[in-house]
C-alpha cells in the first residue's frame, strides 16, 4: 500500500467576510511582535504597499478592528492589535497546529 499524505490549507473566516489565512497572520503576528507595519513587511520581505492594503482589508472586512495604527510625527507611527486581533491570532495558530498534528497521523 502506498503511503497516503493529508495536504491542504486552513483559514478562517467569519460571518462580516474576514479571511485570515498563513500569511495574514504571519503579517499580523510581526506587527504584533514588531509594533510596526512597516517593519512586519521588511521581516515577510513584502512590500509595505502590500502589507497596509492586506491591513485595511482586514479591518473592513471584521465586524472588530484588529490593527490599530497611531500616526506619529517624523516616525510614521506605530501599530498593535487589538485584544480582538490577538483572539484571532491565537485562534488560527491553534487551528494550524492541530491541522499538522492530523496531517502528520498514520492512515
Amino acid at each position: 500500500m502506498e503511503n497516503l499524505k493529508i495536504k491542504g490549507r486552513i483559514w478562517i473566516e467569519t460571518e462580516s467576510g474576514l479571511k485570515i489565512g498563513i500569511g495574514r497572520a504571519r503579517l499580523l503576528q510581526q506587527i504584533n511582535d514588531l509594533g510596526s507595519i512597516t517593519e512586519a513587511a521588511k521581516v515577510l520581505k513584502i512590500p509595505y504597499r502590500k502589507a497596509w492594503g492586506i491591513v485595511k482589508d482586514i479591518n473592513s472586512n471584521s465586524s472588530k478592528e484588529i490593527v490599530i495604527k497611531e500616526v506619529g510625527g517624523k516616525t510614521g507611527g506605530k501599530s498593535s492589535l487589538t485584544d480582538y486581533g490577538k483572539l484571532i491570532v491565537e485562534k488560527f495558530k491553534t487551528a494550524e497546529e492541530c491541522f499538522i498534528k492530523f496531517s502528520q497521523d498514520k492512515i
